[in-house]
């Protein structure tokens, strides 16, 4: 019983970590968020451009890449799929 209860804590923490780490409702929305910050130069990830481009998208774009990759999964798992799969970017 307690390893069940160990692993729901796991699964649950490894489920809600992109969401509470990036500051995003959903996690469609953290690999968006993880997007723009690996693909932008040092100190520009909080710029009007970018967030502009994340708040039309809304998750969107990442349920796309999500759907890519990984078309067999449910769109919120492939997006954390991908997410934990993504190459951290160079700082």
């Amino acid at each position: 019983m307690k390893f069940l209860i160990l692993l729901i804590l796991v699964l649950a923490g490894g489920y809600m970590f992109p969401q509470v780490y990036e500051q995003v409702d959903g996690p469609c929305q953290s690999v968006e968020k993880k997007l723009v910050r690996d693909n932008t130069e040092n100190g520009l990830e909080n710029s009007i451009i970018s967030n502009v481009a994340l708040a039309i998208s809304n998750g969107d774009l990442g349920e796309r890449i999500a759907d890519d990759k990984f078309p067999n999964l449910p769109s919120r798992l492939g997006c954390l799929a991908v997410y934990y799969n993504m190459p951290e970017g160079k700082s």
